[in-house]
């Protein structure tokens, strides 16, 4: 389902309510995103979304750029030898108790993957100096950018649960500037058996009732 057929199925019940011309699409489209949101992180958290992988995202040539290690938002990290920043923020994800949504992280040939730590997480593999040789540590900061401690890497893949398709487009290195496709067609992230849900959701935020489902008459025309 894309945005604008979610958007046009709230739409079609404002209508019905004669408040239709009160509220944007974009404005819709968000409610409808933080309701998505909301129960998406409720799922995770139940665990109970791990077999919907068509909910996420590919990022590839995800840049990076080598910083000094005194500017990064992480104390923990600021005595690295080396240390690098993600060119660009990554699009706003769906968090759980679980954590960050970030699926994988691999390298551009997909043949090795990079693993997701914590400061805590850091702090104490860093004392098994073993481990390091055979893992590169990436860590989300606190302003939405990745880092990558101790190893100078310029580029990656990573795949994340995110309901901003748009923004995860333009995050990649490989994105093309001036590419004017209409957002409305982009993907909609939810899973089918949340989007009645959803919607129901998104009308409580909006102040609507939803007494009417369907229009009883579909071959009527406004003539208003």
């Amino acid at each position: 389902m894309t945005y604008k057929e979610i958007v046009s199925s709230i739409t079609n019940i404002l209508k019905l309510n004669n408040k239709d011309d009160r509220m944007s699409r974009r404005f819709i489209l968000k409610s409808l995103k933080d309701s998505a949101n909301f129960l998406i992180s409720q799922k995770l958290g139940e665990r109970s979304l791990s077999l919907e992988t068509n909910l996420f995202t590919n990022i590839p040539c995800f840049e990076f750029t080598k910083i000094e290690a005194k500017k990064c938002p992480s104390i923990e990290f600021r005595r690295c030898g080396i240390l690098m920043k993600s060119k660009k923020p990554l699009p706003k994800l769906i968090f759980s108790r679980l954590g960050s949504s970030i699926r994988e992280i691999t390298s551009l040939d997909g043949d090795f993957r990079f693993t997701i730590v914590d400061e805590i997480q850091y702090r104490r593999n860093k004392k098994r100096q073993h481990s390091l040789k055979n893992e590169v540590y990436v860590f989300l900061g606190t302003d939405n950018h990745l880092y990558i401690p101790d190893h100078e890497i310029l580029s990656l893949d990573l795949t994340v649960l995110t309901a901003e398709v748009d923004d995860a487009e333009e995050a990649s290195g490989c994105f093309e500037k001036g590419n004017c496709r209409n957002k409305f067609e982009n993907k909609f992230i939810c899973p089918d058996k949340l989007i009645e849900a959803v919607k129901d959701m998104t009308l409580q935020r909006l102040g609507i009732t939803k007494q009417i489902n369907e229009d009883q008459n579909p071959n009527s025309q406004d003539n208003r």
